[in-house]
């Protein structure tokens, strides 16, 4: 059966006769269908267990939906609005409500009334459902505001019902003055909340809280004793700021911006556009604040986006190079920073350094610049030590922006990208190792894991006396070679666990571009060995089959632990760089589970390449000639 749709009651108040197109009373869901009618859905159910929590769907019939947006004007944002209207035809409301302040008005100028109005339907016009208005101050003071809103629409303040919900419209401004209510409008609202003794809710839409204003005329408060003894929400706007106040156990709502002046500082200070959802239930409403820059539609990013994100930044191009240095302290250095526009659209970019106390930069800090495509821009600063603490890090931050227009839609991206110090570390010279596990030909091994853990979750680490582990980089003249040292107390090895949910070690390789491997944020896909010594001897490898062709790698284990020795060909390497390889950028990672723990410990040498307190470059190995 298909359900019929709720019909609105109306009364009018002011201007024009009180008049209903349908009645209502009492707590009279007749527009709902039995429930047994409702729609339900057909499915295959087990009669053990099922994929999901159950089948009784949230679709009273007596529930509905509607949107409310709030003041637009004192120095008006251009666009919001109209964004906000846009995004409610994709939210779908039942219908709009609002709470005034809708054109920037204060005049007596007619004709600029009449354009200021033509342009705010031009907007209404695109909706997609019912939109009320309530009067604000800036819609309705002076007696020429008054008399083209008659014109125009009737009434300032009206009432009807919906669902058994009583809404009930005034106009905070009718006395010829702002935030002053007429007598006549308050015997007439309290005649209507009479009329209407037994709502399922009542809601009132005002623009001006004069509950949270010195009300010199004494009339609001006419208004809420006559709505005691009920269930009843007032929504308002006015001030710019979103507030909820409670007095007598029911809630006033003071509402933000939908483009109209704001500091804009932030959802606790009250200050952002948003528009309201509600949701009518018959235990009240639900609120949600939908704040207008967190609404997008299907097209959030589409596969051209997508594209063009990857030329400009997914490949690196916007990263800073980190400075990399190999003997004593680091004193200075030079950033030279390129971005080229690989799009196909000009492309608008913006840039400001933000400094750290640990070094000075100089050069062209800030600015901005459009690049037609295929354009470059290019950019050198020379960046110093300011600071005998400073030894390698994060020296400083860029933020950016870029932006492209596609057939008129704004296109932008924003982020910051980290400048970063960081000692570029040998890649030792040796002889042919034999790769079988066994350490003894390395001698001693150069690195070690940190003190204290970097790891991925929140998981029991007992510090280095629970696991640590040693490490060395090398290559023969053929192969990159790595070689990993365990101490652990106590060995989890199983065949059936995954390999990251037991004890073994992770060491990726990355042999791209320096200018690509240096960032954190290119897209990232580094050679990645995950291997452990088998519970009966053998060398567990995850994903085996997608390493190089001829790379090896053994583990076994040994009486504090255990060892293992990977070995990648140069070939790789080669491909890779994209010529013939002068370094790579490794970390090693330690998943480290013992027998009576239910957990795996992850402790990284340096923090993860994908966190953001990772610094860009960190791990890197420069390839040292041979004599």
């Amino acid at each position: 059966m298909k359900l019929s749709k709720p019909i609105f009651a109306f009364a009018m108040g002011a201007f024009s006769m009180a008049s209903s197109v349908s009645a209502h009373s009492g707590h009279d869901h007749s527009s709902a269908s039995n429930v047994k009618d409702l729609p339900r859905v057909v499915i295959q159910e087990s009669d053990t267990v099922n994929p999901w929590t159950g089948l009784d769907l949230n679709n009273d019939p007596s529930n509905f939906q509607f949107a409310i947006i709030t003041d637009n004007t004192t120095g008006g944002r251009e666009g919001v609005l109209e964004d906000a209207f846009r995004k409610l035809n994709w939210l779908q409301p039942e219908f709009v409500m609002s709470v005034g302040d809708l054109i920037q008005g204060y005049t007596t100028d007619r004709k600029q009334l009449e354009y200021e109005w033509d342009e705010f339907e031009g907007f209404v016009e695109k909706l997609e459902m019912p939109f009320f208005y309530v009067a604000g101050n800036h819609d309705y003071t002076n007696p020429v505001m008054a008399e083209v809103w008659k014109e125009r629409y009737g009434a300032s303040y009206y009432s009807f019902v919906y669902h058994d919900v009583f809404c009930l419209v005034l106009n905070s401004n009718d006395e010829a003055r702002p935030h002053a209510m007429t007598q006549e409008q308050v015997d007439w609202a309290v005649a209507e909340i009479e009329k209407h003794p037994d709502p399922r809710w009542t809601m009132v839409f005002i623009h001006t809280p004069l509950w949270d204003r010195n009300d010199p005329t004494g009339k609001w408060p006419q208004i809420e004793e006559a709505l005691q003894g009920r269930d009843f929400t007032v929504f308002a706007g006015h001030h710019h700021r979103y507030v909820k106040h409670s007095r007598k156990g029911k809630e006033f709502f003071t509402l933000a911006t939908t483009g109209g002046n704001s500091g804009l500082r932030g959802p606790r200070f009250g200050e952002f556009d948003h528009v309201v959802w509600v949701t009518m239930t018959d235990e009240g409403p639900i609120l949600a604040n939908l704040i207008l820059e967190g609404i997008w539609d299907e097209n959030v990013r589409d596969e051209e986006v997508r594209q063009v994100q990857s030329a400009l930044i997914d490949d690196g191009s916007l990263a800073l190079q980190p400075i990399l240095f190999r003997e004593g302290r680091f004193d200075r250095g030079q950033l030279a920073f390129r971005f080229t526009n690989d799009s196909d659209y000009p492309v608008d970019f913006e840039m400001q350094f933000k400094q750290l106390e640990n070094v000075v930069i100089k050069g062209k800090r800030s600015g901005s610049w459009r690049l037609p495509p295929n354009e470059v821009l290019t950019l050198d600063f020379d960046v110093a030590n300011a600071s005998d603490d400073f030894s390698e890090g994060i020296a400083a931050e860029m933020q950016w922006k870029l932006a492209f227009d596609r057939d008129g839609e704004a296109i932008r991206f924003e982020d910051s990208e980290s400048l970063s110090v960081v000692r570029e570390l040998p890649i030792r010279t040796e002889a042919d190792f034999l790769v079988d596990g066994d350490l003894k030909e390395w001698g001693s091994l150069s690195y070690r894991s940190p003190e204290v853990a970097d790891w991925h979750y929140h998981r029991r680490w007992e510090g280095e006396k629970d696991s640590r582990f040693e490490f060395d980089v090398a290559e023969d003249g053929e192969n990159l070679l790595v070689a990993v040292k365990v101490f652990d107390d106590s060995l989890a090895l199983s065949e059936e666990d995954a390999l990251w949910a037991q004890d073994s070690v992770g060491v990726l390789i990355d042999a791209r571009p320096q200018r690509v491997r240096g960032s954190n944020k290119a897209d990232r896909r580094p050679l990645f060995f995950n291997i452990a010594p088998g519970p009966n001897g053998d060398t567990r490898a995850r994903g085996a089959g997608s390493y190089p062709e001829g790379s090896t790698y053994v583990a076994r284990k040994t009486a504090l632990g255990y060892a293992l020795e990977i070995s990648v060909p140069f070939a790789y390497l080669d491909e890779q760089g994209g010529g013939d390889w002068d370094g790579i950028r490794l970390n090693v990672t330690l998943n480290d589970k013992d027998l009576e723990k239910d957990a795996v410990a992850r402790i990284f040498w340096k923090p993860s390449w994908n966190r953001d307190d990772a610094v860009p470059g960190a791990g890197s190995f420069y390839r040292v000639e041979r004599e």
